[in-house]
C-alpha cells in the first residue's frame, strides 16, 4: 500500500460504501488504531500472524449475519407487502389489550361512519350490533387471548344506524418475547352478498306458496263445475268441463316443467353460491398464510415489527392479484343476476298462466249461463 496505510483506506471506502463489511488484520503492536476503525463500523478484526481457523470461524459468522440480514430483509418486503394489501383494500383496526381501539384505517372509518378520533381510545363495541349474539364475541375473546385466530362472520352497526356485514379476522400480535401486546383485526364487506342471499331465500319460498295455492284452487274450482254439470245433466257442459280438465293437465304439465326449471334455476344459484364460498375460504386461507409469517417473523427478530409499522405503501404487486380475486367474485354475482333475471321471467310466464285460467273460468260461466 504505498499511497495510503489501512485506516486511509478504510475512510475512502466507507465516502462509497457505508454498508460493506471490511474486516482488517491488525499488528499486535498497533493496537492504538482499533478505536479508528472501529468508529468506522468494522464488521470485525484479526490479529497478526493470522491464524486460519479463527479467521475462517469469523468469516463463516459474518457470511451467516449477511444471511441473515437478507432474510429478515425478505420477510420484512413481503411483510409490507402483505399490509398494504391489508391496509388498502380490508377494514383493519388495532386494539390494546383490554379491547380499546388504537388504529383504524381510512376504509374502516368511511364504512363505520366514524372518524378515526371518535374511533380511538373506544372499545370495538361502539360498531357491536344488538342482533349478534354475546355468545360470539365471547367465544373471539378466548380465542385470541389464548394466541389463536378467529374468524367469522360479523353484522356490525354503523354510525347512522345502518347494518354491514364484514367477513373478520381477528389475532394476536406477540413482541420478541412471546408475549401478546395487541391485537389486529382485518375485514371485508359481505353485506350485498348476505342481503342478496336473503332476499333469493324469501322470493323463492314466496313462489313456492303461490304455487300451492294455484294448485289447490285449481283442484277445487274443477271439482265444483264437474259436480255442477253433472246436476243439470248438461252434456254440452259436461263436453266443456272434460275440455277444461285437458286444459288443466296441460297447465299442470306446463307448471311442472315451469317448477323443474325454477329448482334446476334454485340449483345453479346455490351452486354459484357454493363456489362463492369456496372462493371466501380459499381467501381465508391466504389471511391464515399470512397470520403465520406474522407470527413467524415475531419469532425471528424483535425489529420486524417496528420497521413494518413504518413502510406501509411500497408493493402493488398483491393489490392486481386481490383485484383480479374481485373481479371473479363480480363475475359470480353476474351468474346469480344472471339466474335470478330467469326466475323472475318464470314468475311472468306463471302470471300469464293463471289468467289463461281465469278466462277458462269465465268461459266456462258463460257456457253455463246458456
Amino acid at each position: 500500500m504505498p499511497k495510503m496505510n489501512g485506516v486511509e483506506l478504510i475512510q475512502e471506502i466507507r465516502k462509497i460504501d457505508w454498508e460493506i463489511p471490511i474486516l482488517p488484520v491488525v499488528a499486535l503492536d498497533n493496537l492504538a488504531v482499533l478505536p479508528q476503525i472501529i468508529k468506522l463500523k468494522i464488521a470485525d478484526y484479526l490479529f497478526k500472524p493470522l491464524q486460519i481457523i479463527t479467521a475462517v470461524k469469523i468469516f463463516n459468522s459474518k457470511i451467516e449475519e449477511l444471511n441473515h440480514l437478507e432474510i429478515v430483509e425478505k420477510q420484512q418486503h413481503e411483510l409490507t407487502q402483505f399490509k398494504n394489501i391489508l391496509v388498502n383494500q380490508t377494514l383493519v383496526s388495532e386494539a390494546d389489550l383490554t379491547g380499546k381501539i388504537t388504529y383504524a384505517n381510512d376504509l374502516f372509518c368511511e364504512i363505520s361512519g366514524y372518524s378515526r378520533d371518535e374511533l380511538i381510545g373506544q372499545p370495538h363495541n361502539i360498531i357491536r350490533h344488538p342482533d349478534v349474539s354475546p355468545k360470539i364475541y365471547t367465544d373471539l375473546w378466548e380465542t385470541i387471548q389464548n394466541g389463536n385466530v378467529w374468524v367469522g362472520k360479523i353484522k356490525n352497526k354503523a354510525k347512522n344506524g345502518s347494518d354491514y356485514f364484514v367477513k373478520a379476522t381477528v389475532f394476536p400480535i406477540f413482541d420478541s418475547k412471546g408475549e401478546i401486546f395487541k391485537y389486529m383485526s382485518s375485514r371485508y364487506l359481505i353485506t350485498d352478498e348476505e342481503q342478496e342471499k336473503q332476499k333469493l331465500k324469501k322470493y323463492i319460498m314466496s313462489q313456492r306458496t303461490e304455487i300451492l295455492k294455484s294448485q289447490q284452487n285449481q283442484k277445487g274450482n274443477v271439482k265444483l263445475e264437474i259436480d255442477a254439470a253433472i246436476s243439470k245433466n248438461n252434456i254440452a257442459n259436461v263436453h266443456k268441463i272434460e275440455q277444461l280438465n285437458n286444459s288443466k293437465k296441460e297447465i299442470e304439465a306446463e307448471l311442472l316443467r315451469l317448477r323443474t326449471a325454477k329448482e334446476h334455476a334454485s340449483k345453479k344459484v346455490i351452486k354459484l353460491e357454493k363456489e362463492d364460498r369456496e372462493k371466501s375460504e380459499k381467501w381465508e386461507g391466504l389471511q391464515k398464510g399470512y397470520q403465520t409469517k406474522v407470527e413467524k417473523l415475531h419469532a425471528t427478530t424483535k425489529t420486524a415489527y417496528e420497521q413494518y409499522e413504518v413502510v406501509k405503501k411500497k408493493n402493488d404487486a398483491y393489490n392486481e392479484k386481490f383485484r383480479q380475486t374481485q373481479e371473479n367474485v363480480k363475475l359470480m354475482q353476474g351468474h346469480i343476476e344472471g339466474y335470478r333475471k330467469k326466475i323472475s321471467d318464470l314468475e311472468d310466464v306463471i302470471k300469464s298462466l293463471e289468467q289463461d285460467k281465469v278466462e277458462l273460468k269465465e268461459e266456462m260461466s258463460s257456457n253455463r249461463g246458456n
